[in-house]
């Protein structure tokens, strides 16, 4: 049930004014204060009534404020704050109602790439905010081709923590399908120029805009008659595509029978899958199984195939963690204590790439201790490892 308009006002207030001065800019002086955004108004969006007219109130608004105040590097942070106060559509689906803001703001903002990085909005939340950055950066349309790879990876290089960058690129993914009609082939191919550490990154996001504009998502639509098997479409990948093509594909378009129990998602979902294939599947399997990541890496624990029980871990959200104390990120790596053996450095391999992320890089080495014996080394070969493609992100 939704608070009090008074009670939700007053928290969202004090959130955001806690938010501003996290969000302060990097260099001093390199541009004015951060604007506090009047999100009061958000709330009367509920007298629009429930689901689409909702859904477009909240857009509308949201864009009036970014435009009056022109900073949506410090006001989506704010728009993140209300959406998670709030809670309700505008939480659970801010990211991708975002996106038709930020492509819209994009168009009407007249967005270059000289100016996009001042635009970016300044926090890791994977919600809000990074659905903002997505459509954002989808606005460039045709310029994103004509200006080529390298001023692509120049703009998203400058992203000032390791998730902004991740999550430029995962944008590049969008608006390359944008800027050729929806069709993958070029976009992955303009993916695969940003070279090996960032190729993978930007075709999750293409993957992702193909399973919307298939579903007729995000006001996107599919010119031809689409692959909608999972199966027959990542068979077709390459292989630094294919874990991003199976983490979208059940992600955004979920098996309609998910198993109770973690252990029989292997053999459920993506019985008569070998190697590269199957990993992705199991990653996928967990990322819809459940959110939680305590629960989501215990069930991996249970999967008896080592590889499978690895690549599990690969689904677990950790990035959930992202703004928590210490002690739960190191909770959740002390699980892989329950893998059997041969598996445990797998899980804390990826673990430590995952929360190195999510920390900006303050996780490793301190947190790796609570890998436990023998697994700190592979934690901190994970976090390590950060810096390249991560595949299977959100």
């Amino acid at each position: 049930m939704m608070r009090g308009r008074g009670r939700l006002a007053a928290l969202v207030a004090a959130v955001a004014a806690a938010l501003l001065v996290a969000v302060a800019p990097a260099a001093a002086g390199s541009r004015a204060a951060p604007q506090p955004l009047d999100t009061s108004g958000l709330a009367r969006c509920e007298e629009a009534g429930g689901g689409q007219a909702l859904r477009v109130c909240y857009q509308r608004k949201i864009l009036a404020l970014l435009e009056a105040t022109r900073d949506p590097a410090t006001g989506m942070p704010q728009i993140d704050a209300y959406a998670h106060a709030a809670g309700g559509i505008l939480d659970s689906e801010c990211h991708i109602l975002m996106h038709v803001v930020g492509r819209q703001y994009g168009v009407d903002e007249r967005v270059t790439f000289a100016t996009l990085q001042e635009l970016l909005p300044r926090t890791n939340d994977p919600g809000c905010s990074a659905g903002f950055a997505h459509g954002l950066i989808s606005s460039l349309g045709q310029n994103l081709l004509a200006q080529g790879p390298t001023s692509a990876l120049a703009a998203c290089a400058a992203g000032q923590t390791r998730y902004r960058r991740y999550s430029c690129i995962h944008g590049l993914g969008h608006a390359y399908m944008r800027a050729t009609y929806e069709s993958l082939p070029p976009s992955l191919a303009a993916c695969k120029a940003l070279g090996p550490a960032n190729a993978a990154d930007c075709a999750a996001g293409a993957f992702h805009d193909y399973w919307l504009a298939i579903q007729g998502a995000d006001h996107a639509s599919y010119p031809g008659k689409p692959v909608s098997s999972p199966r027959l479409l990542c068979a077709a990948q390459p292989q630094w595509a294919v874990r991003g093509c199976w983490y979208r594909a059940l992600l955004e378009h979920p098996p309609s029978r998910i198993p109770e129990r973690a252990r029989d998602l292997p053999g459920v979902l993506c019985a008569g899958l070998a190697g590269l294939q199957r990993s992705g599947c199991v990653t996928g399997a967990m990322l819809v199984w459940n959110d939680d990541p305590y629960r989501a890496l215990a069930g991996c624990a249970s999967m008896a195939v080592v590889p499978d029980a690895v690549a599990c871990v690969r689904g677990v959200k950790g990035q959930a963690l992202a703004g928590k104390p210490a002690a739960e990120l190191t909770r959740l790596l002390a699980g892989c204590a329950a893998f059997a053996a041969a598996a445990q450095a797998g899980c804390a391999r990826w673990l430590g790439t995952e929360l190195q992320v999510v920390t900006d890089g303050s996780f490793a080495p301190a947190g790796c201790t609570a890998a436990g014996p023998g697994l700190v080394a592979a934690c901190q070969a994970g976090a390590a490892a950060s810096d390249g493609a991560l595949e299977t992100f959100s």
